[in-house]
């Protein structure tokens, strides 16, 4: 398990170059005990659950997942959840907007 900072990153503006990200969205479906997936209106990606004890979580529920990014051959990106945190209460909208913002900023 890694203790290094969590890039806040939304699901298109994930690169190669990172390690550990937080990524918020919309849990599309569960393919598994062990694994869904997540949308946040930018694209998907697959998450990992395997190193969680408890996942009470249902389908369009909107959850923060910090964890470490795994890049296979064929492309795929898988993020290994190691924390995930209920969203609901946030404007997911405005959230999106104020990401854009300091992405422009810098």
């Amino acid at each position: 398990m890694s203790f290094q900072y969590a890039k806040q990153r939304i699901i298109k503006d994930i690169s190669i170059d990172d390690e550990r990200i937080q990524v918020t969205g919309y849990i599309k479906s569960r393919i598994n005990n062990n694994q869904i997936i997540i949308d946040d209106k930018t694209g998907e990606i697959n998450v990992n659950l395997v190193s969680l004890n408890d996942f009470s979580f249902k389908e369009n529920d909107l959850i923060n997942v910090i964890g470490d990014l795994e890049f296979h051959s064929s492309g795929e990106k898988i993020l290994n959840a190691e924390i995930i945190q209920d969203m609901k209460k946030l404007n997911f909208e405005y959230y999106q907007k104020l990401y854009q913002l300091k992405k422009d900023l810098k």
